[in-house]
């Protein structure tokens, strides 16, 4: 079993820091828990193409649910980036 629980949010740093509680069962008998501490921050769209811009790649898309050119529209999608670095 996995119990995932949110103990702090900072929107202003983009982070959060979750609690993970696994627990191990074997007929019907708790044998087994583990807690995970799991600070994850992330990054906007926009964050994303201009850190890529930054670092000199070009000729970049971003495409959903992993179909090339499906532009983003909803924030549960999975999005795939794809760039181009020029050669020196």
């Amino acid at each position: 079993v996995l119990e995932d629980k949110q103990i702090e949010v900072n929107m202003l740093e983009q982070k959060t820091v979750s609690l993970l509680k696994y627990e191990k069962w074997k007929n019907g008998e708790l044998i087994k828990t583990e807690l995970q501490r799991l600070p994850v921050s992330w990054y906007g769209c926009y964050e994303i193409t201009l850190l890529l811009e930054k670092i000199g790649y070009q000729e970049i898309t971003a495409s959903a649910d992993y179909k090339y050119l499906n532009k983003p529209s909803l924030a549960g999608q999975m999005i795939t980036y794809e760039a181009r670095k020029p050669m020196i």
